[in-house]
C-alpha cells in the first residue's frame, strides 16, 4: 500500500517546473537495492526493536530463548570485499559463439491458446504442513470449497502473487488473443511493482510491530502445539524494498510481455521505448527487472528509463496521492481501516480464542491475530514459507481477503471519495497517447481546465513523453491501479455495491487479489478490426467489460470498444472530475454517506 503521506495540505500547483526529469539508466543492477540495511537506515521505532544476528546475545543451552521476535538481517553484499578486482573478472572476453538474432514472438496474435500461470513458483504451499490424512491444516473440514479449488496464495488480497484470472471474471467470456479479423497495433502496459517487504511499523497490523510485541514479552511468552515454533522465531523481513520473489516476478513479467508483444518493437526504427517508474527503491528495482526480462542482458542501448520523483509536492500520475492532501485524511480518503476492523471482529473472533489457547504469557488482540495472517503472506513471498499460515482455516483466509477488499473499496476504489480524481491524471495521459495529442501547461484537451496530477514538464516534451510508440510501460502501486480502474469507470468491478461489514458475499466482483496483487498488470490493447480502431482492457489475463463506458457496446464477446467512443466518454468523465474540490476542498463525509463512483460529496451538499 502507499505510505500515508505527511506534510502541508496547502494547494499545490499542478504543473511544477523543477525536480523531476528523465533518467537514462544504462548501467543497471538487477535485484533489490545494494544498500545494506543498518540501524542508521531505520525509523526510531524499528531501531529500538532491531537485533542483528551478529549482535545476538549468547543463550546458555537449555535456557529460554532471549531473541523471540527480534529482527535478523543479513548484510549483503559485504562493504569491502577483498577479492573485488574488476580487472581480473572481465565480462567481455570475446568468443561469444553464435549470436544471430531470431524473429520476435507475438503470442497474442499467433498462438492457438493464451499462456496462463499461477505465479507462485518457488513458494511453499502451507498445505504441506498437513495432518496424517493428508488434508491441509488450513482447510475447514466443516465446509467451504474443496481443497482442489482453494488457493491460499490467491487469498491474500494485495499481498497475493499475481496469477492469471480466468475468463469471465470481469464480465467478458474470452481470452486475450487478438480476435479474428483484428490486427494489433499497440499496447499500453501498466503494472504494479513486485512482491516487497512490509512498510514501516506505524500502520494497523504491522508485522514488525507484532514482532516487537513478542520480543518485549520474551520473559513470559511461550507457544504450544502448532504455535510452538514461536519459541525460536525471529523476524527476518526488511522494510518496503523489493524482495527476491518480487524480482523474479518482474523479470517473468518482462519475459511474458516480450513473448506476447515482441513484434511491436518493429515500430521502433529510430527511437527507443521509454519505461516509466517512480523514485522509490522498489519501484525502480521493479522497472529495471522488468526491463531485464523484456530486453535481456545487456540493457545498454535498448530502452530509456524514466524515473519520476515520488514525494510530497511533485506532480506524478503514478503516485497521485503526493499532491492530493485529502487522500491522506483519515475522515476523507483514508477511511478504510475503520470499516475493515469491524469485519475483523466478526471473522477472527473464534480464531483468537483458538490461537490464544496455544499461547501463554501473552494476551492476543484481534489486531495481533490479523497481523499473524499478514505475517504469513509477507513471510511466504519473502522467505518461501511461513509457519503462521497453517494456523488458520480456509474460511479465515477468505475472511482475510475480504477484510482488505473492504479497506481498499473505501480507500482506493469506487467507495473512496478521492479515487476517481487520483486516477484521472493517468487516464488523461492514456488519452493523449491514444490520440497523439500532447499535454502541456498551454495545451489542455479538457474544457474543465484540470490537468490533475499530470507533470506537464514531462508530458510536454515528446522525448520524455512520446506519443507515437507501439509499446508503453508504466510501473505504479496497487492503490493507483484501483484509482485508475475507478477513473476509467470499469463499473463491472463495482456492480455489487458497498460491501457488507458483517457478511461476506461470495461471487462478488470486487476481489482485490484478482486486479491488484503483487505484479498485477493492466494491458490496453489497440487494434484495427474491420478497418476501425478498437481497444480493450485486459487485467491479469482476463478481458474487462467496458459496458459502463458510454459508447462502448453493452455486451461484447471480446470486450472491444471503438477508440473514438472510448476517448469521448473518458473526456466527459474527466471534465466532470473536480481536482480542486476533491483533493483540496474542505468537505466532510456525512454519516451513512456512500459513493460507487469514486467521487466526493457534492459541493452543494456541503453548504
Amino acid at each position: 500500500m502507499k505510505p500515508k503521506a505527511k506534510g502541508s495540505t496547502k494547494p499545490l500547483a499542478l504543473g511544477f517546473l523543477g525536480g523531476v526529469g528523465a533518467v537514462l539508466l544504462f548501467q543497471l543492477v538487477a535485484g533489490t537495492s545494494s544498500q545494506s540495511p543498518t540501524s542508521s537506515h531505520l525509523s526510531p521505532f524499528l531501531r529500538r526493536h532491531f537485533l542483528y544476528a551478529r549482535d545476538a546475545p549468547a543463550v546458555p543451552e537449555g535456557s529460554f530463548p532471549a531473541d523471540i521476535g527480534s529482527t535478523l538481517a543479513h548484510e549483503y553484499p559485504p562493504s569491502s570485499p577483498t577479492n573485488a578486482d574488476a580487472g581480473l573478472f572481465p565480462t567481455q572476453v570475446g568468443f561469444a559463439g553464435g549470436t544471430i538474432t531470431g524473429a520476435e514472438a507475438f503470442v497474442v496474435a499467433t498462438a492457438v491458446a493464451y499462456p496462463t500461470g499461477a505465479g507462485v513458483a518457488g513458494l511453499v504451499d502451507p498445505g504441506v504442513a498437513s495432518g496424517g490424512d493428508g488434508t491441509p491444516s488450513w482447510i475447514d473440514p466443516n465446509g467451504g470449497e474443496s481443497p482442489s479449488r482453494f488457493s491460499i496464495f490467491q487469498s491474500w488480497s494485495n499481498l497475493s502473487p499475481a496469477y492469471s484470472v480466468p475468463k469471465g471474471a470481469f464480465g467478458v467470456q474470452s481470452t486475450p488473443e487478438v480476435p479474428a479479423g483484428c490486427t494489433l497495433k499497440g499496447v499500453h502496459i501498466l503494472h504494479r511493482h513486485g512482491s516487497r517487504y512490509p512498510g514501516d511499523a506505524s500502520g494497523y497490523a504491522s508485522p514488525a510491530a507484532l514482532a516487537a510485541k513478542f520480543h518485549n514479552a520474551t520473559a513470559t511468552i511461550k507457544g504450544h502445539g502448532a504455535l510452538s515454533f514461536i519459541n525460536s522465531w525471529t523476524y527476518k523481513l526488511g522494510t518496503a524494498m523489493l524482495n527476491h520473489f518480487g524480482r523474479q516476478q518482474m523479470f517473468d513479467l518482462g519475459v511474458s510481455m516480450r513473448m506476447k508483444y515482441g513484434q511491436l518493437l518493429e515500430g521502433f526504427t529510430d527511437t527507443l521505448p521509454v519505461l516509466r517508474t517512480e523514485s522509490q527503491d522498489r519501484m525502480l528495482a521493479s522497472s529495471v527487472n522488468f526491463a531485464f526480462g523484456f530486453f535481456g542482458w545487456p540493457l545498454e542501448g535498448k530502452f530509456l528509463q524514466e524515473v519520476t520523483i515520488e514525494a510530497t509536492g511533485y506532480n506524478n500520475t503514478l503516485a497521485p496521492y503526493t499532491t492530493c492532501p485529502n487522500s491522506n485524511v483519515a475522515t476523507r480518503g483514508y477511511r478504510g481501516a475503520t470499516f475493515m476492523q469491524k469485519w475483523i471482529a466478526v471473522y477472527l473472533k473464534d480464531a483468537r480464542t483458538r490461537i490464544q489457547a496455544l499461547l501463554t504469557g501473552y494476551t492476543l488482540t484481534l489486531e495481533d491475530v490479523f497481523s499473524m495472517q499478514t505475517m504469513c503472506a509477507y513471510e511466504t513471498t519473502a522467505l518461501g514459507y511461513s509457519a503462521f499460515c497453517p494456523l488458520f482455516t480456509q474460511a479465515e483466509w477468505e475472511g482475510f481477503e475480504y477484510a482488505w477488499d473492504i479497506q481498499f473499496w473505501y480507500n482506493s476504489g469506487f467507495g473512496s471519495p478521492v479515487a476517481r480524481v487520483q486516477g484521472a491524471g493517468y487516464v488523461l495521459e492514456l488519452l493523449s497517447r491514444l490520440t497523439h495529442t500532447p499535454i502541456s501547461s498551454t495545451s489542455n484537451p479538457l474544457s474543465s481546465g484540470h490537468l490533475f496530477s499530470v507533470n506537464t514538464t514531462l508530458t510536454g516534451n515528446p522525448t520524455t513523453f512520446p506519443l507515437n510508440n507501439t509499446i508503453y510501460s508504466d510501473a505504479t502501486h496497487e492503490v493507483v491501479l484501483m484509482n485508475i480502474y475507478t477513473a476509467l469507470n470499469l463499473s463491472v468491478l463495482a456492480q455489487d455495491g458497498q460491501p457488507s461489514l458483517t457478511r461476506m458475499k461470495r461471487g462478488r466482483k470486487w476481489v482485490t487479489s484478482r486486479f491488484a496483487p503483487f505484479g498485477s498488470n493492466m494491458q490496453v490493447q489497440v487494434l484495427t478490426c474491420d478497418a476501425k480502431d478498437q481497444l480493450r482492457i485486459i487485467v491479469n489475463d482476463a478481458p474487462v467489460a467496458l459496458s459502463g463506458i458510454s459508447g462502448c457496446p453493452s455486451s461484447s464477446r471480446d470486450g472491444l470498444c471503438p477508440v473514438e467512443a472510448f476517448v469521448a466518454a473518458q473526456r466527459t468523465l474527466l471534465d466532470g472530475t473536480d481536482w480542486d474540490w476533491a483533493c483540496l476542498g474542505n468537505w466532510t463525509v456525512p454519516d451513512g454517506w456512500t459513493t460507487v463512483t469514486g467521487d466526493p460529496p457534492a459541493r452543494s451538499s456541503q453548504a
